[in-house]
């Protein structure tokens, strides 16, 4: 009898420690990840995994695999995982070691859009906007909603543009000199178009150096009057000649960023729908 229960607590921490070994994953792939129970392309489909759900790694195979997305090449090998319902094999090309945000869906008249990846404060998904001209979003601490990708899902109109703008601050901060305005100023950005992909993908522009730059040098042109008016022209001078942007005696940050749809209907009609992107402090 005591070797039994031997036996059976020696099975109980084998399957602990299985367990605990484990990895888990995330699909990356935006249109989703097959699961099959060979690891081949040619094996039989078991289902379809959906962006960003979750599985557990049982082990590697030695089956490795390159595709061509888009022209890009993808590498990795065959692993077989565990999901919810089924034990199979994905191609981990397309798997994450980390967490993947939801899509945000927002739901116009005849047209549905994605946002690939984006963590909010409410955890929101959804936003209807049929009967709405904009909608406003929390970007979560830490996120961005730059460089995402946005698709156009089930789309019945002629023409669809996507438009971005910032809404930035600068303020003037030196603790080296008397002079010391801390009274922050906003400036929007004009609107730019969306950097296409494919016909029916678009991806948010990103805020660069370059950008942050020019912004500075706009912004000191427009509050020229002030600055020499509140510190004298020689502060004038220090600011002007600032070449890093995340120091004194210049501080920049971005408030709001948006997005504008201006949707074409087979009538030429034109329909205008606004998304804005609240970001928090310290992004």
């Amino acid at each position: 009898m005591k070797i039994t229960k031997q036996i059976l607590a020696i099975v109980m921490l084998l399957s602990v420690a299985f367990v605990t070994a484990q990895q888990n994953a995330y699909v990356a792939a935006e249109s989703g990840l097959s699961l099959r129970d060979q690891p081949d392309v040619d094996g039989k489909l078991l289902s379809k995994l959906s962006y960003g759900e979750a599985i557990g790694i049982l082990e590697k195979t030695e089956h490795k695999l390159v595709i061509l997305d888009g022209g890009k090449k993808v590498s990795g090998e065959w692993v077989k995982v565990e999901t919810r319902n089924h034990i199979g094999y994905v191609f981990n090309g397309y798997l994450s070691p980390t967490k993947i945000s939801k899509t945000i869906r927002f739901d116009f008249n005849s047209l549905n859009v994605e946002l690939k990846n984006l963590a909010t404060k409410d955890y929101k998904r959804n936003y209807n906007l049929k009967q709405l001209d904009s909608a406003k979003i929390s970007v979560d601490l830490g996120a961005s909603p730059e460089g995402k990708k946005i698709v156009l899902v089930d789309n019945d109109y002629k023409h669809v543009s996507i438009f971005q703008r910032y809404e930035n601050s600068i303020a003037f901060i030196d603790t080296n000199t008397p002079c010391d305005v801390k009274d922050w100023t906003q400036f929007d950005s004009e609107w730019k178009p969306l950097k296409q992909l494919t016909p029916n993908t678009f991806q948010t522009l990103t805020y660069t150096e370059n950008d942050w730059k020019k912004f500075v040098t706009s912004a000191i042109e427009e509050l020229k009057t002030d600055i020499i008016d509140q510190c004298g022209e020689a502060w004038l001078t220090e600011i002007t000649n600032t070449d890093n942007l995340k120091t004194n005696p210049v501080g920049l940050a971005t408030n709001r960023m948006f997005l504008k749809f201006i949707i074409t209907d087979s009538e030429n009609n034109i329909t205008e729908k606004v998304i804005e992107f609240e970001i928090p402090k310290g992004c």
